[in-house]
Parts: C-alpha cells; sequence; structure tokens
C-alpha cells in the first residue's frame, strides 16, 4: 500500500479542521476580465461548448491553459504576444467558463476539443503551447494533428507515459485520483482552502507574490461553483489512459521542433527528459530562481523566450532567464 507524506496528511487535517475557520479576505468583485484588445467569445466544438478569449494580429499562436488556472495565467503575456500573434487562450472543458463534461479530460479527448475550437476560427496551422496539464494536452494535439501544429511549446509539463514509471508524483497526484475521497474531503466549501495551498507557494514552490488577493480570488471563485473541482479531479484519474495514449503516439516521435520550458523549483530537467521521449528536435530552457507557475512569475522573460523560439533562434542550452 502506498504510503502518503507527511506534507499529504497536514493538507488534510488544514481541510477537515482549520479551513471552515479560515477567512481569506473579500474576493474581488466581478470576474476575470481579457485584456485590451482581446475579446471573450464561446465556440460549440467536439461536443462542448468552449470559452476563449481572442485577440492580435498575425499567425495563430493557441495557449493551453494548466491547473488550477484557467485561461487567465496567460494575462500578462497576451497584450505583447498579441503584437506579432493571433492568440487564442480557451478555458479547457469544465474550467473557467466552459461548459462541465461528465467525461473527456484525458488528454486525448481534451485535445480533440482544442482542435475543434482551432477549426471553427479556420486555423489549419498554428504554433501550439501550453503549461502543466496544457502542456500533454498540446502534445495530444500535435501527436493526433502532425500535419497543423509547426512548434510545440511545453512549459513545466510534459506527457505521461511508460518513461515514467518510476518518476515519484507529488502527493496530490495519488490523492486527487482516488474515487470520491477528493469529494469528500474538498468539496462543499473547502475548494478555496485547499486550491489556496498551491497558489501559496507551499506546494508548487511559487515566486512569493506571484498571486494577489485578486487573482486568487478569480480562480477560487470558478472552482467553488457546483461541481466545478470535479474537472480538477478528471485531469488526474485519466493519467492511466494517457500513458497508453502517449505510448502509442510515441512509436512515431514528432519532427517538428519541440521547446521544453522547466523551472529550477519546478519540474526542472524532467521537462527536457520528457520531451526528448517524444519529438526528435527539443530545444530546452530552464528559468533559474522560479516555480511552477512561470506565466504568473515570469511573464516577460517566457514571452522572450518563446519569441526567440518562434523566430527560429538557437537557444544556448547555458542560456537562463
Amino acid at each position: 500500500m502506498r504510503r502518503f507524506p507527511a506534507s499529504f496528511w497536514g493538507a488534510v487535517l488544514f481541510l477537515l479542521i482549520a479551513a471552515p475557520l479560515q477567512v481569506f479576505g473579500t474576493p474581488a468583485s466581478g470576474s476575470a476580465e481579457p485584456p485590451p484588445g482581446f475579446e471573450s467569445r464561446f465556440v460549440q466544438a467536439n461536443g462542448v461548448r468552449l470559452h476563449f478569449v481572442v485577440g492580435g494580429k498575425g499567425p495563430p499562436l493557441l495557449l493551453i491553459h494548466g491547473w488550477p488556472e484557467t485561461w487567465y495565467e496567460w494575462r500578462r503575456m497576451l497584450p505583447r504576444l498579441a503584437e506579432r500573434f493571433t492568440v487564442v487562450a480557451p478555458d479547457l472543458r469544465g474550467f473557467g467558463d466552459s461548459e462541465l463534461a461528465a467525461s473527456g479530460y484525458d488528454k486525448k479527448t481534451l485535445a480533440q476539443d482544442m482542435h475543434a475550437l482551432m477549426a471553427s476560427l479556420g486555423y489549419r496551422s498554428a504554433v501550439v503551447a501550453g503549461h502543466d496539464w496544457g502542456a500533454p494536452v498540446a502534445y495530444a494535439y500535435a501527436a493526433q494533428h502532425r500535419d497543423e501544429v509547426s512548434k510545440l511549446i511545453m512549459i513545466e509539463g510534459a506527457p505521461f507515459g511508460p518513461w515514467m514509471a518510476d518518476t515519484n508524483p507529488m502527493w496530490f497526484f495519488d490523492f486527487l485520483r482516488i474515487p470520491g475521497y477528493a469529494e469528500s474531503v474538498v468539496d462543499g466549501g473547502r475548494e478555496a482552502a485547499f486550491l489556496r495551498f498551491f497558489y501559496d507557494n507551499e506546494a508548487m514552490h511559487a515566486v512569493p507574490g506571484s498571486f494577489d488577493e485578486a487573482t486568487i480570488g478569480i480562480y477560487t471563485r470558478g472552482f467553488e461553483r457546483p461541481g466545478r473541482m470535479g474537472p480538477s479531479y478528471g485531469l488526474y484519474r485519466t493519467i492511466d489512459r494517457d500513458v497508453a495514449d502517449n505510448a502509442e503516439f510515441a512509436k512515431r516521435p514528432l519532427s517538428i521542433p519541440i521547446l521544453a520550458v522547466g523551472a529550477d523549483k519546478g519540474n526542472g530537467a524532467l521537462i527536457e527528459n520528457n520531451s526528448r521521449r517524444v519529438g526528435n528536435r527539443v530545444s530546452a530552457v530552464l528559468f533559474r530562481n522560479t516555480g511552477h507557475f512561470i506565466p504568473e512569475e515570469r511573464p516577460d522573460a517566457l514571452v522572450d523566450t518563446l519569441s526567440k523560439f518562434v523566430d527560429g533562434e538557437t537557444l544556448d542550452p547555458e542560456w537562463r532567464p
């Protein structure tokens, strides 16, 4: 039987006893608004109603968010990226303002959602980038539509496969995967307390101050809505299916340029190592003094890095943002 670390039981004890007594300040008023030059839209894609923000002009760039976030994680990057790209930043099914779905949280299906969204906008080729769980979704997109992704960017996330059999996951992977358990501990008023544990740099080593109260409020209020934690569990409970899908995809390594972006206080070199399992043309960058949430912590440096890669500049392995 797998043993959970002390940090796991500490978090559970906090949720069961302390969290109901905590007051985390007044939530910011209003919902997340797109930055100037961007607009919020909805589209029916792959059987679900997806929300996304879009703006800018130029070749399309698809940005796929991670957990526990929404399109809003890219907000600080959008204005600069819009100077040279038409940027599409969606909410995955079940997240943000996208429609809830009872299933379909495996990364292969989520990638098909993203592909249907881009097709509805008339795009047949794009640069595709993903952070955290958005990275394996981006990979599944490229693996299923090889002629429609010009370049792939995976930020602090990479596809799960048999090659990760010896990797020791963080405690919350197992916690969220146990059917019914996370629901009994987290749901029903403890969502914000649980999520704050990740935003407040305890679990993900985020640079202090990266998440202000307004930002945390925007994220947590979304997850506090009835049923909105379910997709979070779905991302983790489909890992076995993801492993099987990625093992099949990896039989044909990607030939497009891939950028693997890690953080020294996050997943580090794991991103590069796993990316090399699925592609033949991998460049890698490791952010220094940075945690898992690079788009929140180092948005300008990340825009610079992505721009260099898209422009075809050689990224020196010794260069560190």
